[in-house]
C-alpha cells in the first residue's frame, strides 16, 4: 500500500468519525423537533427531518444503516403513541412514514455497499497493477496520486513524486508538447513511446497512455520498456553486423528451411534478392547427397559441422565452400534455429588441382630420370668392355670419357634423390595429393 493511499485512508477515517457525530446530533435534533411538532400539530413537516440522519447513517455505515433506521422509526412510533394518546390515524401515518424511512435507508445502504465494493476493486487494481498509474490535474499539471509501480519506475517514493509537476519528468520537450496537444484535442492518448527522467537523472523509456476524466484531471498509465528498447537496439546492432559481414551467413529453422541470408551470401550465390531463398531448403543448393547426410548426423550428435561441401549457384554452376553450421540454442539449451557460415574456396580447390598436376609431372620426370640413367649405363658398360679388347692410346681416351659420363649420370642420380625429398616436402606442407572433400584434411589445412 502506498504512502498516498495510507494518507487517504487516514483522512477517510477522520471523516467517518465526523459523520458519526453528525448522525447522533441530527438524530437527537430531529427527535426533539418532532416531539414539539406532535405537540403543536405540525408533525407532517417535521417528520422530513428524520431522513437526514437516516440517509447519512445508511451511506457511511451501510451494514447497520437499516437497523439504525428501524430503531429511529420505532422511537418515532413510540413518540406518536405517547404524544397523541394512541390515535389510530396518527399511528397509521407514523407507521407509513417509518416504512418509507426504512426503505430509503435500504436503498441508500445498497448503493453505498455497491460503491464500497467498486472502490475496493478499483483501488486494488490501482495499487497492484503492473503498469504505473497516476492521476494528474489538467489545469496546473500537478500529480495528485500515483501507485507504487509509477513511483518505483522513476525511483521516487509516492510522497516525493506527489509534489513534482508532471511536466518535469519528461526528457524530451517535443514529446511532452505533442502529448498534451493530442490529449487536449482528442481526449485520450494511446501507446506513445517516450522517455521519462528518474530521480537520479537517468532517462527511462516508457509506453505512455492517458485519458481525460471529470473534475479537470486525467489518468495516465506507464509501462517501463527500457529493457525492451535496449534489446531492440542490441538486435539492430547484431542484425547490421550479420547483414554487413564479409562472411556469407544464412539462418534456417530446424527443418533447414532458409529464413534469412545476408548480402555476402547473395553475392556468392549470384542471386538478386532474399526472396529467392525464402523458405527453401538448404539441400536444394547442395550438390552432394553424401554431404547432406554427414551434416545431419553431425548436427544431431555434436550440434555443429565443419568441412567442405559443393553448392550450386543461381546459374547451376558448381562451386566449393567451407561450411560451418551450428545449432543455435536458447537459455534452456533447446535448439531454436540453425546458423551457417560459408567461405568460397573454389580458387583454392583449383590451385590444388594445378599443384597436384605439377607434382604428378615431377614424379613422371623423376621416374624418367631413373630409367634414363639405367639406359645410359648399359651401353656405356658395353663400350668400355669392347674398348678393353684393343689396348692403346685411343682406348684410354674412350675409357676416360666413359668414366666422365658415368660421373655425370651419378650426379643425375643424386638429383633424383633430392627431387624425391622435394616431392615429399610438397605433399606434406602444401597438402598436394590429399583426398578431395576430406573434412580432416580441410581442418588440418585450416589449422596450419
Amino acid at each position: 500500500m502506498t504512502g498516498w493511499t495510507s494518507l487517504s485512508l487516514e483522512r477517510e477515517e477522520s471523516f467517518v468519525d465526523l459523520w458519526l457525530f453528525i448522525i447522533v446530533t441530527t438524530t437527537i435534533l430531529a427527535i426533539l423537533v418532532n416531539i414539539l411538532a406532535l405537540h403543536y400539530g405540525t408533525a407532517a413537516v417535521a417528520t422530513n427531518l428524520l431522513y437526514i440522519p437516516i440517509v447519512i447513517a445508511a451511506y457511511w455505515y451501510p451494514r447497520w444503516g437499516i437497523t439504525y433506521a428501524a430503531a429511529v422509526a420505532a422511537i418515532y412510533i413510540g413518540m406518536v403513541a405517547v404524544v397523541t394518546g394512541v390515535a389510530l390515524g396518527e399511528l397509521a401515518a407514523a407507521f407509513v412514514t417509518c416504512i418509507v424511512v426504512i426503505g430509503v435507508a435500504a436503498v441508500v445502504a445498497s448503493l453505498a455497499l455497491h460503491m464500497r465494493r467498486n472502490e475496493v476493486k478499483y483501488r486494488g487494481i490501482f495499487n497492484h497493477s503492473e503498469a504505473g498509474i497516476g492521476l494528474v490535474n489538467s489545469s496546473d499539471r500537478l500529480i495528485k496520486e500515483v501507485n507504487r509501480r509509477f513511483a518505483d519506475t522513476l525511483g521516487y517514493t509516492p510522497a516525493e513524486i506527489a509534489v513534482i509537476p508532471f511536466t518535469r519528468i519528461w526528457t524530451d520537450a517535443t514529446d511532452r508538447d505533442r502529448f498534451f496537444q493530442i490529449l487536449t484535442t482528442q481526449g485520450n492518448v494511446e501507446n506513445i513511446e517516450t522517455r521519462f527522467v528518474t530521480k537520479t537523472g537517468t532517462p527511462r523509456w516508457v509506453l505512455l497512455s492517458a485519458g481525460m476524466l471529470p473534475d479537470d484531471q486525467f489518468v495516465c498509465t506507464i509501462v517501463d520498456i527500457t529493457s525492451r528498447k535496449q534489446a531492440e537496439e542490441a538486435l539492430i546492432i547484431k542484425d547490421h553486423a550479420i547483414s554487413s559481414s564479409i562472411n556469407a551467413i544464412a539462418i534456417m529453422d530446424l527443418d533447414f528451411a532458409i529464413t534469412y541470408v545476408n548480402d555476402s551470401l547473395l553475392m556468392m550465390m549470384e542471386y538478386p534478392d532474399q526472396q529467392e531463398f525464402s523458405h527453401k531448403g538448404l539441400w536444394e543448393y547442395v550438390a552432394s547427397s553424401d554431404g547432406i547426410d554427414k551434416i545431419k548426423d553431425a548436427l544431431h550428435r555434436k550440434g555443429s559441422w565443419f568441412g567442405e561441401i559443393p553448392l550450386f549457384k543461381a546459374n547451376k554452376t558448381q562451386f566449393y565452400v567451407l561450411l560451418w553450421i551450428n545449432l543455435v540454442k536458447n537459455e534452456q539449451n533447446n535448439p531454436v534455429c540453425i546458423m551457417a557460415s560459408f567461405i568460397d574456396i573454389t580458387d583454392r580447390k583449383q590451385m590444388e588441382v594445378v599443384k597436384r598436376s605439377a607434382l604428378e609431372q615431377i614424379e613422371k620426370n623423376i621416374e624418367q630420370f631413373a630409367i634414363l640413367g639405367d639406359h645410359i649405363r648399359n651401353p656405356l658398360a658395353v663400350i668400355v668392355g669392347l674398348s678393353s679388347l684393343a689396348p692403346g692410346e685411343v682406348t684410354d681416351k674412350i675409357i676416360l670419357q666413359a668414366r666422365e659420363i658415368d660421373r655425370i649420370v651419378t650426379q643425375l642420380d643424386m638429383g633424383w634423390i633430392e627431387s624425391e625429398k622435394v616431392r615429399e616436402f610438397i605433399k606434406r606442407y602444401y597438402m598436394v595429393g590429399a583426398l578431395d572433400g576430406s573434412e580432416n584434411g580441410v581442418a588440418g589445412s585450416m589449422a596450419r
